[in-house]
């Protein structure tokens, strides 16, 4: 995770570094530093009484570039004094503003009259391919008096507007290009990484996550009027797709919330809450399919201010239960609640004492793609971690259900189903098999003169003996309380006898001290047999039990082989 930290932070330092280094560029040579609106509330106004005297003393003065009116459907006239233009030079106006519909620009002739240009979604110019309004002046346009610009929205009334020359246009234009190319190029890092992963795990937090990325990667597009470097013919529609696509964003969003935070599990009156969010904006996209587009775009804002308010709740919920991942999902949301509470704010008529950048909901929603990225990351780790611990907890149950605690040898269920198997096999493969039944001589005295604790410490210590000499493939099994049994899988009886032996040496050399000073020994008896042809699991032990029973006859601590049946033995 200190790994994805880092990462974070280098993407963070890059994303600032070059905005800063992108606000020192020559965007700022000729920004116009005074302008005056007037609301045309008749929507009659034209170019002669816009510049008449009679109505100059209603234009009200701003001293900024940027302007924000909310959602106003009244045309607005903008008074620009062209002092401000550069001295020489063919020079454009920009309008940062990609939803504009109708933008008129009346720049006074040297002859007297005005010459119109005009673009926006609903008149484009066929050569405006730079992703922004652009209207250009002639060289000989005065610089003196005003130029005015009227602008027509069915959307927010907001804009910025800058004045360059064409060099420095085209430097600026190439640099919100690499600028914006970069953001969108960490997006679509985020998907593709994401969709592999998807692809590989199908994990449904994964679906919803790319599904959200590609449609903000998009809507993105929308609001930063990268849209208009398609064909002019469906600019007209740029409204209607900018408001599916963010329906799309804050559906998909709403799924990978529910899904990330498992809601119906950690937090279900959250997900009763992300399952209705999810219903309107099926609603939103109703209603931009069915052309309500102003009331809809009001939705639209209402809903990108609420949806992170409630991802922030889920997320606060579910990281207050445990779930640790919920950390980087709640800094992503919460970075995207910043960024579209400025964006909704400034959309909606409200100034800022600072101005923010047009760019700031694409950087947050790029810096929320990172975090989102890394909260997946991190909720896969922790599933990992998870299934591992399982794993673990699994095979501790199965050896529990297995092992014998006191020997560490395998229990008398794994003996039965491990012979069994074992004896398929060699009948199978033609291989030989060995039984070992080993059972400790006068057990029973020594537990009644020493007590069952001492007793316990002798089998213990026989268990360890019996790991240390059978082979990796074979089953040590501790077959009752003081009997025990070894399955020696491809071993003929010559293998059979030398475990024995270096079981029986082992066992003889061992002191044990069950009352200070006294020392005393442990001898065991084992009994052995082949596996032949007709045997199966009864006869075969039957076979061992009964070789253990004549050493046990012959006088204790020796190794006795069954007798070989009229049948052969399996060859070794």
């Amino acid at each position: 995770m200190r790994r994805a930290l880092i990462i974070f932070s280098i993407v963070l330092a890059l994303l600032l570094g070059l905005a800063l280094v992108w606000g020192r560029g020559p965007r700022e040579l000729h920004p116009p530093t005074e302008v005056s609106v007037l609301q045309d509330h008749a929507g009659e106004m034209g170019i002669a009484q816009a510049s008449s005297a009679q109505t100059a003393t209603a234009y009200r003065t701003l001293h900024a570039n940027r302007m924000s009116f909310g959602f106003c459907r009244y045309p607005l006239w903008v008074r620009i004094p062209l002092e401000q233009a550069p001295a020489t030079g063919k020079w454009v106006l920009e309008v940062s503003a990609p939803w504009m519909d109708r933008i008129d620009l009346y720049l006074p002739k040297p002859s007297g009259g005005w010459l119109r240009e005009s673009t926006g979604l609903s008149q484009p110019l066929a050569d405006n391919r730079q992703g922004v309004f652009a209207l250009k002046a002639p060289a000989d346009t005065p610089r003196a008096g005003y130029a005015y610009l009227r602008l027509q929205s069915l959307l927010s009334l907001n804009t910025e507007l800058r004045i360059w020359n064409e060099t420095d246009f085209e430097i600026n234009n190439a640099t919100d290009t690499f600028f914006y190319g970069l953001l969108y190029g960490i997006i679509g890092g985020m998907v593709l990484l994401n969709l592999m992963i998807l692809i590989t795990t199908r994990d449904q937090a994964y679906f919803w996550y790319v599904a959200y990325l590609i449609s903000i990667l998009f809507h993105q597009t929308c609001l930063q009027g990268q849209i208009l470097f398609l064909p002019t013919f469906v600019w007209h529609l740029a409204p209607a797709i900018s408001l599916t696509l963010a329906s799309m964003v804050l559906f998909f969003g709403a799924g990978f919330c529910r899904s990330f935070l498992n809601l119906r599990k950690n937090a279900p009156f959250a997900g009763y809450l992300v399952n209705g969010f999810q219903v309107i904006a099926l609603i939103l996209l109703g209603m931009s399919l069915g052309g309500m587009i102003w009331w809809g775009t009001w939705l639209a804002h209402s809903l990108a201010l609420l949806g992170p308010i409630i991802g922030i709740y889920a997320g606060i919920v579910v990281l207050y239960r445990g779930f640790r991942p919920a950390r980087f999902y709640l800094a992503a949301w919460i970075v995207l609640l910043l960024g579209s509470m400025a964006w909704g704010a400034w959309s909606m008529g409200v100034e800022f004492l600072v101005p923010l950048p047009r760019s700031l909901l694409t950087i947050a929603a790029t810096l929320e793609s990172v975090l989102l990225s890394i909260a997946l990351a991190d909720r896969v780790a922790l599933m990992q971690r998870e299934r591992k611990a399982l794993a673990q907890r699994e095979r501790r149950y199965r050896q529990l259900s297995t092992v014998d605690e006191l020997t560490g040898l395998y229990n008398a269920r794994y003996f039965k189903s491990k012979m069994a198997s074992e004896i398929n096999h060699a009948h199978t493969m033609g291989q030989p098999l060995g039984l070992v039944i080993l059972d400790v001589d006068d057990f029973k005295r020594f537990n009644d003169s020493f007590g069952h604790a001492e007793g316990d410490r002798v089998l213990a210590e026989l268990g360890r003996l019996m790991r240390d000499s059978v082979r990796p493939l074979d089953s040590p099994c501790r077959y009752g309380g003081d009997e025990f049994a070894i399955l020696l899988p491809g071993a003929d009886s010559l293998e059979v006898s030398k475990i024995c032996q270096r079981i029986r040496h082992a066992l003889a050399q061992c002191l044990f001290l069950p009352e200070g000073d006294s020392r005393e020994m442990v001898t065991a008896s084992l009994g052995t047999a082949q596996l032949h042809q007709d045997d199966d699991a009864e006869s075969l032990l039957k076979r061992a039990d009964a070789a253990l029973y004549q050493a046990k006859h012959r006088g204790k601590n020796q190794i006795v082989e069954s007798q070989a049946p009229e049948t052969e033995a399996l060859p070794a």
